[in-house]
């Protein structure tokens, strides 16, 4: 099982000197129901990650496979050990190590975000950064959580209430460049390092899943 992958958006980012890793777990549920986004709100009905390749057996089974591996109880180990294992190989090139957390599923317990807190913790001299829509979870763990860990909210849950726009590093879904450009965000489509090292608060995503962005619920977003 390959634990770290680099999906196109990846490898597109992994450029001057970064080289950028995914890991990924099922989007909204898996196939033994756990529900992976427990937060999942509006964005549910036009999910990027529910259409295309990852519907494509062998990235299924690589994603319930990784969910599974959030379960082992030595998976702090297992994934600091892996997270070291691509830092170094990022160093003998000279290139900085960046990870991102999730390009499908979310933090969907509390231990599970924990675990995440360990392993950031665990690997000092790598970069981490995630887009979730667990806002509460993090910002009652905002006091702890490692300087090596960007958190980005991610509008279209169910808590988006909560999201300051002036405060919070966030995201939101638009149907074009020139929409998210007349709200004043930053476009970070194609380019994750915008999102991941970038100061801009208000980071832009242009809909690129399967349904038409009308038959979605983006446009009821806030």
């Amino acid at each position: 099982m390959n634990i770290l992958t680099q999906n196109s958006k990846m490898k597109k980012s992994s450029k001057n000197g970064i080289d950028v890793y995914n890991f990924g777990i099922p989007a909204f549920q898996s196939k033994t129901g756990l529900r992976t986004c427990p937060n999942a709100g509006s964005c549910a009905s036009g999910c990027y990650a529910k259409s295309g390749t990852y519907n494509f057996n062998n990235v299924i089974k690589a994603y319930e496979d990784r969910l599974q591996l959030t379960q082992d109880k030595d998976f702090i180990e297992i994934m600091s050990a892996e997270i070291n294992l691509k830092y170094l190989k990022s160093k003998t090139k000279g290139n900085k190590c960046l990870i991102r957390i999730h390009d499908s599923g979310d933090f969907y317990s509390k231990d599970y975000a924990r675990a995440w807190i360990r392993i950031i913790e665990n690997n000092p001299n790598v970069e981490f950064y995630a887009y979730t829509k667990m806002v509460q979870l993090f910002e009652d763990y905002i006091a702890i959580l490692p300087k090596n860990f960007k958190v980005i909210y991610s509008f279209g849950g169910k808590q988006d209430a909560q999201i300051d726009i002036n405060k919070h590093y966030h995201s939101k879904v638009f149907d074009s460049v020139e929409a998210l450009q007349a709200q004043g965000y930053t476009d970070a489509t194609n380019d994750d390092l915008i999102a991941a090292l970038g100061t801009d608060k208000k980071i832009g995503l242009v809909y690129h899943g399967i349904k038409k962005y009308a038959n979605t619920n983006w446009n009821k977003v806030a």
